[in-house]
């Protein structure tokens, strides 16, 4: 792409090449607060449905280590396993919730934008760690746009939850006059309530970036009038290019043609400026076809491989005109040069079979060789 564009030129929007291959480097829409925010529900979920499981846990965790008797603790074969004993519950809580919370990070991340395997991004680039770029990316507009965001998303947080907090004063005082595992018991519930909603308004906020996230990415890859056309320039290829291509199907074309010239059954020639080979098959063919066509050298050439292989050659100039205009290789010969075709062929046959009975050959009907005015030139 074109380097020499300012940022104001790229109004365009981004090209399905420039989306593959900016993919490619890595380079995709991503929401990462999305998995901030998701991790956090996820959590609070969890706490609600199995918090109470969690804390029977953590309670034999506990009252295992509290029991343990001081025996195991002198004899180092002992310790292990009552070591092991003390960790089980708390391995059965963390392990189940941490794989959880991996999991959910991981899907939350890769839902915008899809996955994506690339290594540019990790490779070196001394740019990063410039004094005058960091200042410019720290005051640049996509930096003001993170602060303004973060703003918006603790002025609603912290809106919500003094809201919630007002809302279960009460219900926390209450649980300050009762006994200690009711006052445990109302209070865990109070904070899990409170951290359920907060976690559901931050996962809310979240989605709401989502959007930006996309339009910002598809700003960051806007491309000039400039960059489409060298792109365009780039996947056709350069002149030279174009050419040399044009150039090696041309000849393969001609060396295909020349492979279908011996099995041709007549080359009508101009004598030596055109030159057109013919092939008709009874009963699998309408018409006629055209398997070699070619002027100057090219029509030296199929002469010389019809003559080499037996391949009569018949001279009738206005017909072997109209046949290489009218007629494009492997084509089947249109109706109106049926007649014309129809005579060399019959006058071929005729020619052949005189040939192989040793009599004398027949005579050129020339004037029955020409095209209809419509085809003449």
């Amino acid at each position: 792409m074109s380097d020499s564009y300012s940022a104001d030129s790229r109004t365009e929007q981004a090209t399905p090449r420039r989306l593959e291959k900016a993919r490619e480097e890595g380079s995709i829409p991503r929401a990462h607060n999305v998995a901030g925010a998701a991790v956090v529900l996820a959590g609070a979920l969890a706490l609600l449905l199995a918090g109470g499981k969690f804390i029977e846990l953590l309670e034999a965790s506990l009252t295992s280590g509290l029991d343990l008797a001081p025996e195991p603790m002198r004899d180092p074969a002992q310790l292990a396993a009552a070591a092991g004993r003390i960790v089980q519950p708390a391995v059965m809580i963390l392990g189940p919730f941490l794989l959880l919370m991996a999991a959910v990070a991981f899907v939350a991340d890769i839902a915008i934008g899809g996955w994506t395997y690339a290594t540019t991004p990790i490779n070196p680039d001394f740019s990063r760690i410039s004094p005058v770029k960091g200042f410019g990316r720290l005051f640049s507009h996509a930096a003001l746009a993170e602060i303004i965001k973060a703003l918006i998303k603790f002025i609603v947080v912290a809106g919500v939850a003094a809201w919630l907090m007002q809302n279960r004063l009460g219900g926390f005082l209450h649980a300050a006059g009762e006994t200690w595992p009711f006052a445990a018991q109302q209070s865990a519930g109070l904070i899990l309530q409170v951290f359920l909603v907060l976690a559901a308004v931050l996962a809310v906020l979240s989605l709401l970036e989502v959007p930006y996230q996309i339009w910002a990415h598809r700003d960051q890859l806007k491309m000039s009038r400039q960059d489409i056309r060298d792109e365009m320039r780039e996947a056709d290829g350069s002149p030279q290019t174009r050419r040399r291509i044009r150039s090696l199907r041309l000849k393969m074309a001609r060396m295909r043609m020349m492979t279908e010239v011996p099995k041709a059954d007549v080359v009508i020639v101009n004598p030596e400026h055109y030159a057109a080979a013919l092939s008709y098959k009874d009963g699998s063919m309408r018409a006629p076809r055209l398997v070699a066509k070619g002027t100057g050298l090219t029509a030296l050439r199929i002469r010389e491989i019809a003559g080499e292989h037996d391949v009569p050659l018949v001279e009738a100039p206005p017909l072997a005109r109209a046949v290489y205009r009218a007629v494009e290789l492997g084509d089947e010969i249109p109706t109106g040069l049926y007649g014309a075709v129809a005579e060399v062929l019959a006058y071929v046959y005729r020619l052949r079979a005189a040939r192989q009975a040793g009599a004398p050959l027949p005579q050129r009907p020339d004037d029955r060789f020409a095209p209809p005015p419509e085809y003449a030139s």
